[in-house]
C-alpha cells in the first residue's frame, strides 16, 4: 500500500514538471486604480467564451489572442512622461528630452576697507560711457542686495539614434555690475550635437563648455559655494568664461580609467564670432582751424577693418582616475564607501587676442572687453595684441563624505604688438607714465610691461550629516602680473550647505569670503595712480552670501 502511494506520488511529480500544452486559463494582474486594488484579466471575454463552448480550438484561441495581444499594444500611447532630475519625455526608442530649469536666490552683504573708499581699484574694471575709459571704481559705503545670479533652462536629450546627443541651454543670469544693461536677459549658453556612438572618440559641435580645467567644467549647480572664486574664474582657456564656440573630441569619461579632451574653438567666448581686430583708420590731421578738428586730436573714421581672423584657439586635457569615477562635482553628496580620486593636466593656446586700447579701437565688441573685465583680466585690456598660453594642473578626491580638490595655473602673456599700426584718438587723454603732470603728447604712449599671470586654490569640505550637511574652506592666490608689485589677490571662504534632499537639487549654501586684493601695479593706458597716497594698499572685501537653489 505504502509501495503503491509512493509510486502515484512519483508519477504525480512527473506530470507536473513535464512540458504541458497550453491552455486558456485564467491570467490578469492586480491595478490599483482610485485608491483601490482591483483584478484586470489579461483575457479577451469573448475569444475565452468561445474557447469554453468547444466552438473554437486551442490552437485557433492562441492565435486570436496573439491578435489581440497586438492590437492592444498598437493602440496604447508610443510615449511616456516622467519626473527623475527634470521633466523627462521618451517618444519610442529613438527620442528623448530631459527639461530642466536652475534658479538661485540669493542675499548678499559686503563690507569694503577704507582703502576702498580711497584708492579704490583701477587695474581690473573698464567704464562704459560715451567712450571707453578707465577709472578706479571705489566702494564708500556697505552693500546689501537680493538678486537671481542664476536663472537657467536647460533641453537636452538624443534624437533619431540614443547615441546622436543634442544639449540646447538658455540663461537669464543677473550680473552685481552690469554696464550693457544685459543684465536678466536671455542669453545663450549651450547649443551643440554630440555623436557617442564610439565612447572613445566622441564629438561635440557648438557652443559649450571648454573642456579645459576643472573648475571650469564643473556645473555651478554642483559647488559648495554660490560662487566660483576669482583665481578659477580668471585662468578660463579664453580668459573670458568657460564656454566657446568650436568643436571637442574626448572620451567618455564614465567608461575609461584613462580620458583625453581636445578641442579647436573660437577664442572670444560664448556668443561671440572671431572677426580679429577692428582697426580706426586716421584720415584728418589736426589743424586747429576754425571747422577742423582742434590741435592735440586726431579723431578718425573707423573703417571696421580687420585682420588676425584666422586665429583660433586650441586646448588639451588628459585625466586618470586614481581609484573610482569622482566625476567633477564638489562634494562628497553620494557618501562614497571607496575612495574617489583623479589627477588632469590640461593646455591652452590662444592667440592673436585684441586687447588693443579702447582710445586706438573702440568699435571692438564691448561684451568681448567686458567679459576680460568680468573674469579679472581687465588689466590686459589696453595692452595690445596678445597670445596666451595657459597651463593647468588639478587634482580631485572623495571618501566617506570627504572631499578634496586643487588646481594650478601658469598662463604666458606673450605681447606680439602693443599698437598694431593704430593711432590714438585724443593723443591728450592718453597720460604719459612717467609724469602726472604731462600728456603722451610730450613723449608718446609707452607699453606697459605685464609678465605672465600664475594663481592656485586648495578646498576641502566633509559631510557632517551623510548627503544633508557640508562644511567646506577653500583658499586661493593669484598673481595676474609677475613684473608689476603690489598686485597679488588672496581670497579665503568657508560655506555651509544643507541638502534638503539629499541631492544637488533642493539645497540652501550660507558662505563667507574674505577677498584681499593689491591695489598696485602699473596696466597699459591707465594714469600713473602710484603718484596718489595710499597706492598699491590692500583692498579688502568681507563678503556673505545667502543662496537658496532649485534645480528641477
Amino acid at each position: 500500500m505504502r509501495l503503491s502511494g509512493l509510486v502515484l506520488f512519483i508519477i504525480s511529480l512527473l506530470w507536473l514538471v513535464s512540458p504541458q500544452p497550453a491552455t486558456a486559463v485564467e491570467e490578469g494582474q492586480l491595478v490599483k486604480k482610485d485608491g483601490k486594488w482591483e483584478y484586470y484579466s489579461g483575457e479577451d471575454p469573448g475569444l475565452k467564451y468561445l474557447y469554453q463552448k468547444g466552438l473554437i480550438t486551442q490552437e485557433e484561441y492562441d492565435k486570436g489572442l496573439r491578435v489581440i495581444e497586438n492590437k492592444e499594444r498598437l493602440s496604447k500611447p508610443n510615449y511616456s512622461i516622467d519626473v527623475n532630475n527634470g521633466l523627462n519625455i521618451r517618444v519610442g526608442e529613438k527620442f528623448f528630452l530631459k527639461l530642466r530649469l536652475l534658479t538661485q536666490v540669493r542675499y548678499s552683504y559686503s563690507t569694503y576697507n577704507s582703502a576702498w573708499g580711497t584708492v579704490g581699484d583701477s587695474r581690473n574694471p573698464e567704464i562704459l560711457g560715451g567712450q571707453v575709459e578707465y577709472r578706479a571704481v571705489r566702494h564708500q559705503s556697505d552693500r546689501s542686495a537680493f538678486s537671481v545670479p542664476r536663472a537657467r533652462l536647460q533641453f537636452l536629450g538624443y534624437a533619431f539614434d540614443p547615441d546622436l546627443r543634442y544639449n540646447f541651454s538658455w540663461g537669464l543670469d543677473q550680473f552685481t555690475s552690469d554696464q550693457e544693461g544685459g543684465s536678466g536677459r536671455a542669453k545663450l549658453l549651450d547649443a551643440y550635437i554630440a555623436s557617442w556612438h564610439i565612447p572613445w572618440l566622441t564629438a561635440q559641435v557648438g557652443q559649450q563648455r571648454v573642456w579645459f580645467n576643472r573648475s571650469q567644467i564643473a556645473s555651478i549647480a554642483t559647488s559648495t559655494f554660490a560662487d566660483n572664486m576669482i583665481v578659477q574664474n580668471m585662468f578660463a582657456a579664453n580668459l573670458i568664461s568657460n564656454r566657446d564656440v568650436g568643436i571637442s573630441i574626448l572620451s567618455d569619461e564614465d567608461q575609461y580609467r584613462f580620458n583625453y579632451a581636445v578641442g579647436i574653438w573660437n577664442g572670444a567666448g560664448a556668443n561671440l564670432a572671431r572677426d580679429g581686430t577692428s582697426v580706426s583708420q586716421t584720415v584728418l590731421a589736426p589743424t586747429g582751424t576754425p571747422g577742423a578738428q582742434p590741435s592735440g586730436i586726431t579723431r578718425t573714421y573707423n573703417y571696421n577693418t580687420r585682420f588676425l581672423g584666422g586665429e583660433m584657439m586650441y586646448t588639451a586635457r588628459a585625466l586618470f582616475k586614481i581609484s573610482g569615477n569622482p566625476g567633477y562635482g564638489q562634494g562628497d553628496i553620494l557618501n562614497s564607501r571607496v575612495p574617489q580620486a583623479a589627477i588632469a593636466v590640461g593646455y591652452a593656446y590662444n592667440p592673436g587676442q585684441n586687447y588693443l586700447s579702447s582710445i586706438r579701437s573702440d568699435i571692438v565688441d564691448r561684451a568681448y572687453r567686458q567679459g576680460v573685465a568680468k573674469n579679472n583680466n581687465g588689466r590686459l585690456l589696453g595692452g595690445g595684441i596678445y597670445d596666451f598660453q595657459t597651463y593647468e594642473v588639478d587634482f580631485i578626491g572623495k571618501y566617506q563624505g570627504w572631499s578634496l580638490q586643487s588646481e594650478g595655473y601658469y598662463r604666458q602673456q606673450h605681447l606680439r604688438d602693443a599698437f598694431a599700426g593704430t593711432l590714438p584718438f585724443d593723443l591728450t587723454t592718453v597720460p604719459n607714465p612717467n609724469n602726472p603732470t604731462q600728456n603722451a603728447l610730450v613723449i608718446g604712449p609707452q607699453p606697459v610691461e605685464l609678465g605672465d599671470a600664475w594663481g592656485w586654490y586648495v578646498q576641502a569640505g566633509k559631510y557632517l550629516i551623510p548627503r544633508k550637511l557640508e562644511l567646506a574652506v577653500r583658499y586661493g592666490v593669484f598673481d595676474p602680473s609677475t613684473k608689476q608689485k603690489d598686485d597679488l589677490t588672496k581670497e579665503l571662504g568657508v560655506a555651509i550647505n544643507y541638502s534638503f534632499d539629499g541631492t544637488y537639487n533642493n539645497r540652501l549654501v550660507i558662505d563667507y569670503s574674505n577677498i584681499t586684493s593689491g591695489s598696485g601695479g602699473r596696466a597699459p593706458d591707465r594714469y600713473p595712480w602710484e603718484y596718489q597716497p595710499g597706492f598699491g594698499s590692500d583692498l579688502i572685501e568681507n563678503r556673505i552670501n545667502v543662496q537658496y537653489q532649485f534645480y528641477f
